[in-house]
């Protein structure tokens, strides 16, 4: 014999399809209080996810961290390859000594 089970209707006037508070409030970076709960007053606000702040969850903690680690990481590229860069200079340069050297007749160790 077959069960049937007849389907969950929804409630009249629930469109489920609608973004969510924590959708449009709160950027999909946290989650929307209703501080009438809690005793307090005024609308609702967003308990902002790990890593975001602000009333509406649209700053980064780290924001002012990554101006900076940009830059610190940028430098220290442009560091390395000046450094590379002159370290290339003075070889070569040892290498042309050696190779004038060499052709005056000198002896050279290597």
């Amino acid at each position: 014999m077959a069960s049937f089970t007849a389907p969950l209707s929804l409630p009249r006037g629930v469109d489920f399809s609608l973004p969510t508070c924590e959708e449009t409030q709160c950027n999909g970076r946290g989650t929307c209080k209703d501080p009438m709960a809690g005793g307090g007053g005024g609308g609702s606000f967003c308990d902002c996810m790990l890593g975001y702040k602000g009333d509406r969850c649209e700053d980064t903690v780290n924001e002012s961290l990554s101006v900076s680690l940009t830059l610190g990481v940028l430098a220290f590229i442009v560091g390395f390859i000046l450094i590379a860069f002159l370290i290339a200079k003075i070889r070569q340069r040892q290498k042309r000594k050696r190779s004038e050297l060499i052709t005056r007749g000198y002896q050279v160790d290597v």
